[in-house]
């Protein structure tokens, strides 16, 4: 018997160990990717939080009181109603992120806890003696007045007013000092009933992509915008008798001093083309931001209106999506927080735009119900077991009344490293299939998504490579062009709706 020589059986030895570590390895990845109910978790989990101060604003001509003595009557009268409060160490977020909302108060009491906060204040002049040592100073704002549950848990919007308050100042050694101060106006913000407003724009039942052109994904639709590329898609679109899509507004473009103009430009020429295919548009807000930051309320106002005011009657809006999956945000941020920042958007956007729609595209259907008795039409994404689909479903729309039910996100990736593209194409039209079978009870369902894309950059889902993979492989085409089974199981799927009256 010939023995085997010792460095060759350490060889073998070092070899089997690889191997069987790259099984292990191999078992964890496979278990990663082959999760539904994560998959999109990935989307935010990179993105840090960030902070701005909206700028305070003196209206009026001439003013007798010197610039830094208009700032600090400013910062008094702001000041009034901010809480002494500190986040702890563990909550990541800045200290200026809660200071209009959270009262030192609120955050140990069990009982319902009153909060007020001032939206787009701004200060006038209104006369000064000739020494200086006395002012009248008149502060014009919206008030918001919620009521805290449970530590800040959840936010209930009691009262929102637009308020005119006079203040009355005096300098002395110390000082300004505030002397007086008195309400002179208050009108309330009405919203009236708008369960009726948007039968007939629901009125069809819509099925839907969640659309960004294979070679500009995410902020690159808007910052490449290749035009043709577009017009091919929504005509691909229409041929599949897919009639609206869910795009995504990358705030930091849409909100880029020197980009806004162009944004603008660019979103009124995309909804020209869906009108001419008609093809609805449910436009999402805020994509990407992950920032809550109450006291910015009045930036994050001004966004909505820039973008929103030259498109708000356009016929190929559906409806806007204030926030892509607000819900993951709720641990850093907490729940009252996103809910109040959410609440005090939509209601904006609902007087000041009484025509168009408002939902929230809540990440889970655990998630679903969230803002019911706020949003116009309830949304959530759909990545969990096709098993109970339906049911999940028919307990949303239960509860809901008679607000209409979409699921604006399905699908799921075809990329896993141990399994042949063709058996993962087959396995993604048939979970495909078997959740549009079960969909039949919802308003609308969108697909995520039409392309394949060529790249997606690491500020959408971070560096890891197979999340990019992961990410890339989604759509119901392939990179070349061809379409995969599912693009199929999706065509057939609407030109049967369309023989169909709208549930």
């Amino acid at each position: 018997m010939t023995l085997k020589p010792l460095y060759k059986m350490k060889r073998i030895l070092v070899s089997v160990g690889i191997l069987l570590s790259g099984v292990v390895f191999a078992g964890i990845v496979s278990n990663i990717i082959e999760s539904p109910a994560g998959l999109h978790e990935f989307l935010h989990e990179h993105l840090i939080s960030s902070t701005s101060r909206a700028d305070q604003r003196w209206v009026g001509g001439a003013f007798t009181l010197p610039v830094q003595d208009r700032e600090k009557l400013s910062t008094i009268i702001t000041e009034l109603e901010q809480p002494n409060w500190t986040p702890s160490s563990d909550i990541a977020v800045t200290g200026q992120a809660l200071t209009v909302a959270k009262e030192a108060a609120c955050l140990s009491s069990a009982k319902p806890c009153k909060v007020a906060f001032r939206l787009g204040r701004e200060f006038r002049e209104l006369h000064t003696n000739k020494d200086l040592r006395v002012t009248n100073v008149q502060e014009k704002s919206l008030r918001v007045t919620f009521t805290s549950h449970s530590e800040l848990t959840t936010l209930s919007i009691d009262e929102m007013a637009y308020e005119s308050r006079l203040f009355r100042f005096y300098q002395t050694q110390n000082g300004w000092t505030q002397k007086a101060s008195e309400i002179l106006e208050t009108q309330l913000m009405s919203l009236g009933n708008r369960n009726d407003a948007f039968v007939e724009k629901f009125s069809t039942n819509l099925v839907g992509i969640n659309y960004y052109p294979a070679s500009a994904s995410w902020k690159e639709f808007w910052t490449e915008f290749p035009v043709e590329e577009i017009k091919a898609d929504l005509e691909t679109l229409s041929d599949m008798n897919v009639n609206s899509v869910r795009i995504f507004l990358n705030h930091d473009y849409f909100g880029g001093g020197d980009t806004q103009e162009d944004a603008n430009t660019k979103l009124g020429v995309f909804l020209d083309l869906c009108a001419a295919k008609n093809i609805q548009v449910l436009v999402t807000l805020f994509d990407l931001r992950p920032d809550y930051t109450l006291s910015n309320l009045e930036s994050d106002v001004g966004h909505i209106d820039q973008v929103i005011a030259p498109v708000s009657d356009h016929p190929a809006i559906l409806g806007i999506d204030i926030k892509n999956q607000a819900d993951l945000d709720f641990p850093t941020w907490g729940q009252g927080v996103v809910e109040g920042w959410l609440t005090v958007l939509a209601r904006h956007i609902q007087i000041h735009y009484p025509n168009v729609p408002i939902t929230v595209g809540w990440s889970n259907p655990d998630s679903a119900l969230g803002l019911k008795d706020v949003v116009d039409f309830v949304t959530y994404h759909e990545y969990g077991d096709v098993e109970g689909f339906a049911d999940r479903l028919d307990a949303i729309k239960t509860k809901s009344g008679d607000k209409p039910v979409m699921i604006t996100e399905i699908g799921s990736t075809i990329w896993n490293p141990f399994r042949s593209t063709q058996s993962a194409e087959y396995k993604q039209a048939a979970r495909l299939e078997s959740q549009l079978q079960q969909s039949i009870a919802a308003d609308g369902v969108f697909v995520w998504t039409l392309n394949d894309f060529d790249h997606v950059g690491s500020d959408v889902v971070g560096r890891r490579p197979w999340r990019k993979a992961q990410q890339r492989h989604f759509g119901l085409i392939r990179a070349d062009g061809s379409a995969r089974p599912s693009q199929k199981v999706l065509q057939a799927h609407a030109a049967y709706l369309t023989l169909q009256p709208n549930n």
